[in-house]
C-alpha cells in the first residue's frame, strides 16, 4: 500500500512540472516575424538590410517602420556594416523581437550581386533561425523598393504569398525556384556555378508590347520588369540571374530559363509559341510536357568538353485553325518538326550562352566528367569551371505532337 501511494505522488509531482511554464519563454505576441530579406549597397555604410514584418491579424499596431504598404505588412529599414548587426539595430527600434523563421525570400540587389555576396550568403547559411529552403532573388532594382513593391491582390503579404508566387516556374517554366542550400553548395561547388531567381518591378515603362520582336518570340523574351503585363500586383520574377563564383556575371530570358530547366531535369509543363509552318504572320501555341527524363552527357574530347543533351517531349496544340486538318499524321508531322527545330535552337543558344559569353556551367556539367580522373587533386587541377568556356554541344529535341480538337473530320 505505501508503495503504491509514493507511486502516486511521484506521478502528481511530475505531472505538476510538465504543466509549468518557462519564465523564459517567447509568445507569438513577442516576437516580430520576418517574410523577406533585403540587401542593397548601404549609403551611410556598408550595406543596407531592409526586413518585411507579417503583422498578425490580431496585432493592434504595426512593429514601426520607415514605410508600409499595405496593413498586413511593413518594411523596416537600416543601413549598417553587417547583416547581425543590422538585425540587431532593428531589435532596437521596434517593439518585438526579430525572428527569422519564417522567412521566404532573401531579396539581393542586382548591383550588389555584380560586387560579390559570399560574405552575405555565408552569414545567412550560418544562421539558425533562417530556413535552408529560402528563396534567393537577384533584383533588377533596389531590394529594399522590390520588398515595397510588394501588392498582391488575390493574398495578404505573407510567407505563403512568397512561397506561392515562386511556385509559377512548375506551370510556367520562366524562372526556377531556387533556395539558399541550392544556392550555396553551388557557390561552393566544383562541378557548378551558382544561379538565383530573376526579379523585379512592374512599372508603366514596360507596358508597351515589344514590336520588334517576332510573335512567337514574345512571351520568353523579357525579362524581369520588362513584360508588358497590366496590374496592381507591383513583383515579377522572371529569368534566372548567372553567376560565376560568388559574382552576377549575367542574366538569361524566361526563354533560356525554361530551356535550363529542361536541360537540368527540372521542368514540369508550359506553353510556348512556334512559328506556323502553313502562315508566317500567325503561330501555334502548344502546351508541353516531358514524355521522358532527359539524357544528358558530358565528355572530353582531346581537353575540350563536348555536351549532349537529348529530350523528349509531348505537346498538345492549343491554338487551332480552321483550314488545318489536325488528324492528318502529315500535317502533324510537319509541326512536330518545326516544334524540334526551334527548340533545339533555343536550346543551343541558352547553352552557347552560359558556355562562351557568361562562361559559367549553371547545368552542372561537371558531373558527368569529374569520375573521368583519379583523385581528388586530378581533379582539381584540371579546373572544369574555368574549361566550360570551350565546351561545344549537341542538341537533340524529339516531340511527339497531339492535337486537343474534340472532333475530327470524317
Amino acid at each position: 500500500m505505501k508503495t503504491k501511494i509514493i507511486a502516486i505522488l511521484l506521478i502528481i509531482i511530475f505531472c505538476l512540472f510538465t504543466l509549468s511554464g518557462c519564465y523564459d519563454a517567447e509568445g507569438l505576441e513577442a516576437l516580430a516575424y520576418a517574410v523577406a530579406i533585403g540587401i542593397d549597397k548601404g549609403e551611410s555604410d556598408q550595406i543596407r538590410i531592409s526586413l518585411q514584418f507579417a503583422i498578425l491579424s490580431n496585432s493592434s499596431g504595426g512593429s514601426g517602420g520607415s514605410s508600409s504598404q499595405s496593413q498586413e505588412s511593413t518594411v523596416t529599414t537600416v543601413d549598417c556594416a553587417s547583416i547581425d548587426s543590422g538585425i540587431a539595430l532593428v531589435n532596437s527600434y521596434i517593439s518585438k523581437k526579430v525572428n527569422l523563421s519564417h522567412c521566404k525570400a532573401i531579396v539581393i540587389s542586382e548591383e550588389l550581386a555584380y560586387e560579390g555576396i559570399s560574405e552575405y550568403i555565408y552569414t545567412l547559411v550560418n544562421n539558425l533561425e533562417l530556413r535552408p529552403n529560402c528563396n534567393i532573388i537577384i533584383s533588377r532594382c533596389k531590394a529594399s523598393d522590390y520588398l515595397e513593391n510588394s501588392q498582391p491582390t488575390l493574398e495578404s503579404v505573407s510567407a505563403r504569398y512568397y512561397e506561392f508566387t515562386l511556385n509559377s516556374s512548375e506551370y510556367t517554366g520562366f524562372t526556377e525556384n531556387v533556395q539558399l542550400s541550392n544556392f550555396y553548395s553551388d557557390m561552393l561547388s566544383s562541378t557548378s556555378q551558382a544561379h538565383a531567381i530573376l526579379g523585379g518591378i512592374n512599372t508603366d515603362a514596360t507596358h508597351e508590347t515589344h514590336s520588334d520582336l517576332p510573335s512567337y518570340d514574345t512571351e520568353g523574351s523579357y525579362k524581369a520588369d520588362e513584360t508588358p503585363i497590366k496590374s496592381e500586383t507591383g513583383l515579377e520574377n522572371m529569368g534566372i540571374a548567372v553567376f560565376k563564383s560568388d559574382k552576377l556575371v549575367g542574366e538569361l530570358t524566361g526563354m533560356e530559363s525554361l530551356c535550363h530547366l529542361l536541360v537540368v531535369n527540372k521542368f514540369e509543363s508550359a506553353m510556348i509559341s512556334i512559328p506556323n509552318p502553313y502562315d508566317t504572320n500567325s503561330v501555334i501555341s502548344l502546351y508541353i510536357t516531358y514524355a521522358k527524363k532527359p539524357k544528358t552527357s558530358a565528355k572530353l574530347i582531346n581537353g575540350t568538353p563536348y555536351i549532349e543533351c537529348n529530350i523528349s517531349l509531348t505537346g498538345s496544340i492549343l491554338s487551332l485553325d480552321e483550314d488545318l486538318n489536325y488528324s492528318d499524321e502529315n500535317t502533324l508531322k510537319i509541326i512536330e518538326d518545326y516544334a524540334n527545330s526551334y527548340m533545339e535552337q533555343n536550346i543551343s543558344s541558352y547553352l552557347y550562352k552560359t558556355s562562351k559569353e557568361f562562361k559559367s556551367d549553371i547545368g552542372n556539367f561537371g558531373r558527368h566528367v569529374i569520375s573521368n580522373y583519379s583523385n581528388w587533386d586530378n581533379w582539381i587541377e584540371s579546373d572544369w569551371l574555368y574549361n566550360y568556356e570551350n565546351a561545344f554541344f549537341s542538341v537533340n529535341v524529339n516531340t511527339s505532337i497531339q492535337s486537343s480538337q474534340l472532333y475530327t473530320k470524317l
